[in-house]
């Protein structure tokens, strides 16, 4: 009888455990998603949704307006989840609970919100320095490349 208590008890504690830490999982991907919606990473997320579907758009000319907006409404809706989905074990992995909170307490302060407003812009801009970046040091390669003499057998596109 005595083991039989201790097995029983043994397994409501295994239970307790995993609830609690499914519910710690929940909250930790549910403040996640919010310091996401705060600190400007959502809105970064949705212009390159959008880039992507305009990138599309203007390689599909045949394709209907309306088939783009539905697309960008959908995608705009289910795929920033999924990519949340995605990130929080990373974050979990780097970033306690009570780290995610301290920047959910700085994003909710004034300058917090000023950097967020921007990040999307930030974003945005940084992402055009470095394509001319890297065309920059692609050029510099090939040009390398070239006056040393050795051919470049693949087609290079910096």
């Amino acid at each position: 009888m005595k083991k039989l208590n201790c097995l029983l008890s043994l397994i409501l504690i295994s239970f307790s455990t995993f609830a609690i830490q499914n519910k710690n999982d929940e909250d930790y991907a549910k403040d996640v998603k919010y310091l996401f919606e705060i600190n400007g990473s959502e809105a970064s997320y949705q212009q390159s949704v959008k880039a992507i579907i305009e990138h599309f758009k203007n390689q599909e000319s045949n394709v209907p307006d309306e088939y783009w907006q539905k697309t960008e409404t959908e995608f705009l809706n289910t795929s920033i989840d999924q990519l949340v989905k995605m990130l929080v074990p990373i974050y979990q992995k780097n970033l306690t609970h009570d780290d995610i909170l301290a920047m959910i307490t700085f994003y909710e302060s004034e300058a917090g919100k000023k950097i967020a407003n921007k990040i999307p812009i930030i974003t945005t801009e940084s992402m055009q320095a470095g394509m001319i970046w890297g065309e920059t040091i692609g050029k510099k390669i090939k040009a390398d490349i070239e006056n040393k003499g050795y051919k470049i057998r693949l087609p290079f596109m910096p």
